[in-house]
C-alpha cells in the first residue's frame, strides 16, 4: 500500500536481438548469444491460463456498440506465474498480435504495450492491514492475515446473494477485495488496420513477461517474433459502467436534441516501434499505490464508489500506529435510496453502515430504489455527496482530510461557493482549483505525496455534446517511452452483481490530448483517454490529514 517504483526503471537490451546469424557474424558472437539468452530468460512468454482475449460491447445508457473493433486484453494476476510455475513479481506484459489469425507466418503488431501488472504481494491489497469494525462500536480488531486472503477465508461476497440487505460477513473489504484480486486490462485493437464487424472467436498473438518496460524498437517485435505464437479464444464481454454528471458550461446534457450516438474512434492502434535505439530514450517512471480497495458498485454510483474507494484507502494507508486516521462505515455495498418523508424526497443510507451509501445518500441521485437502479451523479452531486459526509460530525472525520482540484469553472468549491445550493451541510469543507484541466503531472506528483484521486471523464458526440461520463479512483501513473498511462479501478459491469470475471477491474490508459470531440488531432486541452473521444475533465485529490498519537 506504500508508494513504490519512484526512481527511474529500464532494462538494458541487447542490440544484437535480431538473429543469432548476425550475432555470429560479429567480433564478439559468445557475448551477443550470452546477451540474447540471459534477454530470453527475463522475458518469457504467460501461460494461456493467465490471460484473455475479450471483444467488447459497450452497453451505455447513450447507445450500444456491439461485437465492436475494440478488444479488451486482461491478465489474471492470481495466476502470474513464471516458467518454472512460481509467482512472479511486479513487471509488464506485452502482447504481440497476427493480425492473420489463421497462420503464423508474417511480423506481429505490438497491440498492448507495457501493461503494468502488480504481480508481488507489495503492491497488492494483501499488504493492507486487514481490519474488521467492532458491532456497534469504532474500534478496531486486527484479523487474519496474507493466509486469510489466499483462502478466501471471507467468502464471495459480504451480502447474501438472495438478499443483500444482510450482511453476510464483517469487514472493511469487498468481494473483489477479500476474495479475489480484479483483472488488469487494457484497449486494444482487435482488427488492426481494418474496421470490420461481427464476432471475433479467436486471435493468434505471443504475450510476453518482462520485468521492466520493453523499448519501442524495431529489434523488440524481432525478438518476440522468436517465440512461437499461440492460438487464444476471443469471449464476448459487456462494459457497463457510467453515471457521472458533466462539469462544465459548454457542454449540454443528455437530453439534447442531437440523437444519443456512441462514437469511441477508433481503438487503440499498434505501435509503430522506431528503426534503432533512440538516441534521448528517456527512462521511465512511475508511481503506484496500493490498487484495492475496489468495490462492486451499483448501477450508476460510480462517483460514490469512486470516493469511498479513495477514502477507504487514505484509512488503509494512514490509520497505522503512531497515526490514526478512519471512517466510521464498512467498505460495503450499498446505496442513497430515495423516498418521501409527506411530499419531500428523502435519501437514507442502505444499509445504514456502509461508506458508499452514505456518501450516495448525500449525492441525492434520483430514482435509486435498488442496486440496479439510479441516475448519474450529477458534478455538484459529487461534491455535495462527499464534502457533505465528511462535514456530517457523525459519519465524517471533519478536517481530517483536504481537497484541491484541476478542471471544474470554479476556483473553489464547496461550502460557501460552488455546487453550495444550502441543501447540505458542508461544514467549511471546500476544494481549490490548481488548473484549469487536469494534467499527468498533477496527478502523478498527487499520488506521489500519498494522496488519493480521483477522477472524472467524459464522452461526446461528434458535436462536442456531453452524453455521459464515468468516475474511477487513479491509483497509478507512469511515464513509459515517452508515453504518458494512468491506473484506474472501477467495477466494469455496474448493478445487482458479484461478477468475478469482468468486474472490478484494474485498468490501464494511455493519456493525451489528441483533439476535441469531432476534431481529431484539434487540441483542446484535455486528456484523452487512449485516444478515443472520452476526455478527463475533472480530477480530485484527497489528502489525509491524520492524528499523531504520542504515547
Amino acid at each position: 500500500m506504500i508508494i513504490k517504483n519512484l526512481s527511474a526503471l529500464f532494462f538494458t537490451f541487447s542490440i544484437g536481438f535480431s538473429s543469432v546469424a548476425d550475432a555470429r557474424a560479429g567480433s564478439d558472437w559468445q557475448g551477443a548469444q550470452r546477451s540474447d539468452s540471459a534477454a530470453r530468460s527475463a522475458i518469457f512468454p504467460l501461460d494461456r491460463k493467465a490471460v484473455a482475449f475479450e471483444q467488447v460491447t459497450f452497453d451505455l445508457e447513450i447507445g450500444t456498440i456491439a461485437q465492436s473493433d475494440w478488444g479488451q486484453f486482461r491478465v489474471k494476476l492470481d495466476r502470474l506465474r513464471d516458467r518454472r510455475g512460481k509467482p512472479v513479481g511486479s513487471g509488464y506484459v506485452n502482447v504481440f498480435f497476427y493480425p492473420d489469425s489463421g497462420s503464423s507466418a508474417g511480423t506481429p503488431v505490438w497491440s498492448v504495450d507495457n501493461l503494468y501488472v502488480a504481480g508481488s504481494a507489495a503492491e497488492t491489497g494483501k499488504t493492507l492491514k486487514h481490519k474488521k469494525k467492532v458491532h456497534g462500536g469504532n474500534g478496531y480488531h486486527a484479523w487474519a492475515g496474507d493466509d486469510a486472503w489466499e483462502n478466501n477465508a471471507w467468502g464471495n461476497s459480504d451480502w447474501e446473494s438472495d438478499d443483500w440487505r444482510k450482511p453476510k460477513r464483517r469487514g472493511s473489504h469487498s468481494a473483489a477485495s477479500v476474495g479475489r484480486r480484479a483483472d488488469a486490462a487494457v484497449y486494444f485493437d482487435l482488427r488492426p488496420g481494418t474496421d470490420g464487424e461481427g464476432v471475433v472467436q479467436h486471435v493468434r498473438a505471443t504475450v510476453l513477461f518482462s520485468p521492466q518496460p520493453l523499448p519501442t524498437v524495431t529489434d523488440i517485435v524481432q525478438f518476440a517474433a522468436q517465440f512461437s505464437p499461440l492460438m487464444y479464444p476471443v469471449r464476448a464481454t459487456l462494459v457497463k459502467a457510467e453515471g457521472a454528471g458533466h462539469v462544465d458550461g459548454r457542454t449540454s446534457p443528455v437530453s439534447s436534441t442531437i440523437p444519443n450516438t456512441l462514437s469511441l474512434g477508433r481503438p487503440p492502434q499498434p505501435i509503430l516501434p522506431a528503426p534503432s535505439l533512440p538516441d534521448d530514450l528517456s527512462f521511465p517512471i512511475q508511481v503506484i499505490q496500493a490498487n484495492q480497495p475496489n468495490l462492486d458498485s451499483a448501477w450508476n454510483q460510480c462517483v460514490p464508489i469512486a470516493s469511498a474507494n479513495a477514502l477507504q484507502y487514505l484509512e488503509e494507508r494512514y490509520d497505522n500506529l503512531p497515526l490514526a486516521w478512519r471512517v466510521p462505515q464498512l467498505h460495503i455495498r450499498g446505496i442513497g435510496q430515495i423516498g418521501t418523508a409527506g411530499d419531500v424526497l428523502i435519501w437514507t443510507p442502505v444499509p445504514e453502515n456502509s461508506l458508499v451509501a452514505n456518501i450516495d445518500s448525500y449525492g441525492r441521485r434520483d430514482n435509486v430504489h435498488d442496486l440496479d437502479t439510479g441516475s448519474y451523479t450529477t458534478f455538484c452531486g459529487l461534491i455535495r455527496g462527499l464534502f457533505g459526509y465528511l462535514a456530517d460530525p457523525v459519519s465524517g472525520p471533519l478536517d481530517g482530510v483536504h481537497f484541491r482540484h484541476q478542471g471544474s469553472n470554479s476556483m473553489v468549491l464547496g461550502d460557501n461557493a460552488d455546487c453550495d445550493n444550502g441543501t447540505v451541510i458542508m461544514g467549511g469543507m471546500t476544494s481549490q482549483r490548481e488548473g484549469d484541466f487536469p494534467t499527468w503531472e498533477w496527478i502523478f506528483n498527487e499520488l506521489s505525496q500519498g494522496r488519493a484521486v480521483t477522477i472524472l471523464f467524459s464522452w461526446y458526440d461528434i458535436n462536442g455534446d456531453w452524453k455521459g461520463g464515468h468516475s474511477v479512483r487513479v491509483y497509478g501513473a507512469a511515464l513509459i517511452n515517452n508515453k504518458h498511462y494512468i491506473m484506474t479501478l472501477d467495477d466494469g459491469a455496474q448493478g445487482d452483481n458479484f461478477s468475478n470475471v469482468s468486474d472490478p477491474r484494474i485498468q490501464q490508459w494511455e493519456v493525451e490530448d489528441t483533439g476535441r470531440p469531432g476534431l481529431d488531432g484539434v487540441p483542446d486541452g484535455r486528456l484523452n483517454m487512449d485516444g478515443m473521444s472520452w476526455e478527463i475533465d475533472f480530477a480530485l485529490s484527497f489528502e489525509a490529514k491524520p492524528t499523531l498519537l504520542i504515547p
